[in-house]
C-alpha cells in the first residue's frame, strides 16, 4: 500500500480517514467521530472517553462530532472504526494536510 492510499469511513455524520500501519491502524488528523455511538456499541465509549481525556479527540464545530486533533494509531481497524467492514479504500484523502 502506498502512502497516498487511505481508507474512508462515514458513520452517520462523521467522516474519518485511516490506513494500516506497522503496529495498527492510523486515523488521520482532522477526521471526525460521533460523540454518541449506537446504543449497541457501548464498548467503544471507554475508548472514546480515554481519547477525549488525552486530547486526541476534541469538540468539533458540529455539536454531534469530535475531531481528531492529531493522528492516532489504534491497535486495529476494528478498534478505530467499530469494524473493518466500514472502511472503504479511497486513493486520496479529502482532508487538507495539517488540518
Amino acid at each position: 500500500m502506498s502512502e497516498n492510499e487511505w481508507f474512508e469511513m462515514r458513520p452517520q455524520k462523521a467522516q474519518a480517514y485511516g490506513r494500516p500501519e506497522a503496529g495498527g491502524f492510523l486515523v488521520r488528523t482532522g477526521s471526525t467521530a460521533m460523540r454518541e455511538g449506537s446504543p449497541r456499541v457501548k464498548r467503544d465509549r471507554e475508548e472514546r472517553d480515554r481519547l477525549v481525556r488525552q486530547a486526541v479527540l476534541v469538540p468539533d464545530s458540529d455539536p454531534d462530532l469530535y475531531r481528531f486533533a492529531r493522528d492516532h494509531l489504534f491497535g486495529s481497524s476494528s478498534v478505530a472504526g467499530g469494524g473493518r467492514q466500514g472502511w472503504k479504500l479511497q486513493w486520496t484523502p479529502k482532508l487538507a494536510q495539517g488540518s
